[in-house]
């Protein structure tokens, strides 16, 4: 994998200005994948695909999985701020660690995590066990890559996933929203314990990265960091209101924000915005990443959010898929009046180099 230790050094800078609300243009990466020879989607190519198949793959040493990880990514090209990223997937893995059952679906790359028959006092109790399988694995290989590239790669923390969407997903969505209404001390319960593993898995990951192997910190919302960074997020806020979000959650965001040293929030869709002074009220959160969704008004469509969360003293992550959508880092520049706290994640094919690098230069 062409991607350098002196390159790193440079981004890392760059990084670390923005974080700290100096740099005064916006971040820009820009990772391109090998043109797609039949549709398909950008977020899902085959690079991601063979990673998960290998690190899965139980009966593989984790040494080989960090060469099938190299092999994948030599097959990327990083433009602009963009670099090389590595943690173990998928989102919500940690009720994995809690012995949620799962299956593979490796047309797609990714692992869906199955309900469990317990109850909210069960989940309560429920502890994170070091010697679990999947537990296991992750700690090899993320010990493993980290080897294998030796600086060359930025490591994250596996991609947890959040609290109160764990508990939806060993409960089931439906049954969680009654829950909210028959049993409040007993979700109250659930949630604090799952947040307390959350935490101990945490943690013990932060022992598993050693920063004298790798550039700097990162994540599946891929920015580089000198300190711990993670995505925290709420996908099951959808269904709920403000005064439950508050309740039951708002005061957890703020002990994750107090205890992580970077955070950045995973605002997901239109749903989601109705809870968006709640996150800006956290004063520890440092970023929101906006995902306006399938379907929903556009990227440019969103003109008060931009400005709340700017106006807040919080970064803004947003993605941007294909050279297609290249003009929306204009037009929310525009309109939030500053690329200055910005960071935008660009995705595309390999057939779309030229296009990508002729923005990138229009605005060097």
């Amino acid at each position: 994998m062409k991607f350098t230790k002196e390159k790193f050094s440079c981004l890392t800078e760059v990084f670390e200005q923005w974080w700290a609300h100096k740099l005064e243009r916006p971040i820009i990466q820009v990772t391109l994948i090998p043109d797609l020879k039949a549709e398909g989607d950008l977020f899902t190519p085959d690079f991601r695909r063979s990673v998960l198949d290998a690190m899965y793959d139980m009966e593989m040493p984790p040494e080989e999985v960090a060469e099938c990880v190299e092999a994948a990514y030599e097959k990327l090209i990083f433009l602009g701020d963009a670099f090389p990223v590595f943690y173990m997937r998928p989102t919500g893995i940690l009720g994995g660690y809690l012995g949620q059952p799962f299956e593979i679906d490796h047309q797609h790359g990714t692992v869906w995590f199955e309900k469990m028959e317990l109850g909210l006092e069960e989940i309560a109790e429920r502890s994170l066990d070091l010697e679990n399988r999947l537990f296991v694995r992750s700690v090899e290989i993320t010990k493993a890559v980290q080897n294998r590239f030796d600086g060359r790669m930025a490591i994250g923390f596996p991609d947890l996933g959040g609290i109160c969407d764990i508990l939806s997903s060993i409960r089931d969505p439906n049954v969680l929203l009654l829950d909210l209404c028959d049993n409040e001390a007993g979700v109250k319960r659930a949630l604090s314990n799952i947040h307390m593993q959350f935490i101990k898995a945490y943690d013990y990951f932060d022992t598993v990265i050693d920063t004298g192997k790798i550039p700097g910190y990162s994540a599946w919302a891929s920015m580089l960091s000198k300190e711990p960074y993670f995505v925290l997020q709420n996908d099951f806020s959808a269904m709920i209101g403000p005064d439950m979000y508050d309740e039951y959650y708002l005061p957890i965001l703020r002990k994750e924000c107090r205890h992580i040293p970077r955070t950045m929030y995973h605002l997901d869709g239109p749903e989601a915005v109705r809870h968006l002074d709640s996150i800006l009220s956290v004063d520890e959160l440092d970023a929101v990443q906006w995902i306006n969704g399938a379907g929903a008004p556009g990227l440019d469509q969103w003109p008060d959010l931009y400005k709340k969360i700017i106006g807040a003293g919080k970064l803004c992550q947003v993605f941007i898929n294909g050279s297609r959508e290249l003009w929306y880092i204009d037009e929310i520049i525009r309109i939030a009046g500053t690329g200055k706290g910005f960071c935008f994640i660009c995705n595309g094919t390999e057939g779309e180099r030229d296009e990508f690098e002729r923005y990138l230069r229009s605005r060097s």
